[in-house]
């Protein structure tokens, strides 16, 4: 599985490869009223409307900068752009590089994360977006998917 890398308050975080649709510059955003907390606001490049979230607030950290970058994905036809501060680069670990959760993670970070890659001489924390984006926007999933999906 190829993963990519990003650096968010400190610390490495990845999403695997075949979820990023592209990466671009932080663009200024437009808020959307009454949104979740984490959701910065709008923006549309190439005539497309993307939420733009700040993954930091999500995991509850200091809010990003208005720079770095927003990595794109899209869920269920939903453009989603994660801003992040920085992209390090595609890794390749192996399956026994990747270890599954204990309880040396704080329980928001254990929920949705799908376990910790020790890559090199450095840990990453491979994120679960697909859960990240149902908790965001819960009416995207059937009560069934939720309950599955969150188990």
């Amino acid at each position: 599985m190829d993963i990519l890398e990003f650096k968010l308050s400190g610390n490495t975080f990845g999403i695997p490869v075949d979820m990023v649709r592209e990466i671009i510059p932080y663009q200024d955003t437009t808020p959307v009223p009454n949104s979740n907390t984490c959701v910065e606001g709008i923006f549309m490049p190439r005539d497309v409307i993307i939420t733009a979230i700040d993954l930091s607030v999500y995991l509850k950290r200091d809010k990003t900068p208005g720079t770095g970058l927003f990595v794109i994905t899209n869920y269920r036809n939903l453009d989603v752009a994660f801003h992040v501060e920085a992209a390090l680069g595609i890794i390749r670990p192996e399956e026994s590089e990747i270890a599954s959760l204990d309880n040396t993670l704080g329980v928001d970070e254990a929920h949705i994360a799908k376990g910790v890659i020790r890559y090199g001489d450095h840990l990453t924390i491979l994120l679960d977006f697909d859960k990240i984006i149902a908790q965001i926007q819960p009416d995207l999933l059937s009560e069934e998917e939720m309950a599955a999906l969150l188990g």
